[in-house]
């Protein structure tokens, strides 16, 4: 079999299974006459068909949404024996791993296919009717979105964050970049951090500029507020704490969107487009990452490598008796007593769903990441015109987890970080939260019992097959 670069146009056709090791893929700018976009009916077809790239067990539907909690700590392998995802745990995502290659090959194939569909914009255009017009902005709109949120999650995994404190111009420091339509064979680098996050801003940016602002049904597309949401993640990550409140609070003041209240929060996870939900990835009965799922991994039953850790249950028990989110955390087992341990609820399916284990929308971002963005931006610099304080946000996010809240007069960082810890369990995010603060990792799965948080395990490498198609790549971040 041919092998063609991760990066390069998976044809639509194709299911990226846990099982497929080499793609028939066709290179990127190859799409066939009679494939090409030529109507506003086209090109919508084929921007939702780019969401389906999320929906893979390397997507958000299995191990890399849950990442940062593997590498943060807070899950645990129950048991080791099955093997899937247990390299996270030990930092073992070297160029030789699976994790590497799937992760690589999910979001650049995403970006990829972006690329191609961007070329028939302009005859799009041309052809679409003046009131017709605005939804073809849409669609660009969601397009510069995903090649934007594609290039973040790359970045996130396979560079170091901004904030650590390395060298955001050091050569090879960033992630290749996919951002338009390469030759085949094009022998794809490294950039710097720095030109790594400014095509994440571009894009983002450029994606309001046409983006709807219409709360959909499900939060299965990019709308305005999603893309908001996500630029204010990524000047978290860069450090620039006034754009990213200054994202952060207009989703919070401006959007149709509110946070869950204490009632409402075990149980929305199994509906779909709930109050918080910006984006979500939906999966559907045809259409999910079996048991190499969310509900896969955090099911005792199938294959449970992501249980809570015992350090991170101890903390829950001992600081969260009366916080709603603590009740998502329940001790189970299979029926025979065996894989004991605590798991979250999260992901115990979608409601009437004939197979729950696979189907759950994993939220790729919701609004109480905003409150916290806004809250911790605020504590390290930020300014409000409004008077807003770091504490305002944080008060009023907790006061939606707790029953009788007594609101804080003062907010520290290890308040919010300890905020963002329970808020987002088994939501890909601890790891991240920790590094880009410069705190080092305490995991049981290395030899010492710590990882810092410069320690080149923490970031992945690109993958072998990249490096076997290129030998000058650099696979490994510099720093």
């Amino acid at each position: 079999m041919k092998r063609f670069p991760l990066y390069i146009l998976l044809a639509s056709s194709l299911f990226l299974t846990s099982c497929e090791k080499l793609l028939n893929q066709f290179p990127s700018g190859s799409l066939n006459s009679e494939e090409s976009v030529t109507s506003l009916g086209d090109l919508t077809k084929a921007v939702r068909g780019l969401y389906s790239r999320l929906n893979t067990r390397y997507g958000y539907s299995g191990e890399i949404a849950l990442y940062g909690d593997a590498h943060g700590g807070d899950a645990k392998i129950v048991i080791a024996s099955y093997n899937h995802s247990t390299s996270i745990h030990r930092f073992l995502t070297e160029q030789t791993s699976d994790i590497s290659a799937g992760a690589y090959g999910a979001f650049s194939i995403l970006s990829g296919r972006v690329n191609d569909i961007l070329q028939y914009v302009d005859r799009v255009e041309k052809v679409t009717p003046a009131g017709e017009k605005a939804e073809v902005a849409n669609q660009v709109g969601q397009l510069y979105a995903l090649r934007g949120l594609a290039h973040l999650e790359l970045a996130r995994i396979f560079s170091y964050l901004p904030t650590t404190g390395v060298n955001p111009d050091a050569a090879y420091s960033g992630i290749p970049l996919n951002n338009e339509v390469r030759p085949v064979g094009y022998a794809y680098q490294r950039s710097t951090l720095r030109e790594t996050y400014a095509q994440i801003i571009s894009d983002l940016t450029k994606s309001l500029e046409g983006l709807s602002k219409e709360k959909t049904l499900n939060s299965g597309y990019v709308n305005y507020w999603a893309a908001e949401a996500l630029l204010a993640r990524a000047y978290l990550y860069l450090g620039d704490w006034q754009n990213a409140y200054k994202y952060a609070s207009d989703v919070i003041a401006s959007s149709p969107y509110k946070l869950y209240s204490v009632e409402d929060y075990t149980k929305v996870w199994g509906q779909q487009g709930s109050s918080e939900s910006l984006l979500e990835v939906v999966t559907t009965e045809k259409d999910n990452a079996g048991l190499n799922s969310l509900g896969g991994y955090t099911n005792p039953s199938n294959y449970p490598e992501f249980g809570a850790s015992d350090a991170f249950v101890k903390w829950v028990q001992s600081t969260r008796s009366d916080d709603v989110r603590a009740k998502l955390i329940t001790e189970r087992s299979k029926a025979d007593g065996g894989a004991k341990a605590y798991y979250t609820t999260k992901y115990l399916g979608q409601a009437g769903a004939s197979n729950p284990t696979a189907m759950n929308n994993f939220k790729v971002i919701r609004l109480s990441e905003l409150y916290l963005i806004a809250s911790e931006a605020l504590l390290k610099g930020a300014t409000s015109s409004d008077g807003k304080k770091a504490v305002d946000y944080y008060n009023e996010l907790r006061k939606n987890r707790f029953d009788n809240y007594t609101p804080a007069t003062e907010v520290t960082l290890d308040n919010i970080l300890d905020e963002r810890r329970i808020e987002f369990f088994c939501e890909g995010q601890r790891y991240f939260d920790l590094v880009r603060n410069k705190r080092d990792l305490t995991t049981p799965y290395v030899a010492g019992g710590k990882v810092e948080y410069l320690d080149r395990r923490t970031v992945a490498d690109l993958p072998e097959r990249e490096k076997n198609i290129n030998k000058a790549l650099v696979v490994r971040a510099a720093k």
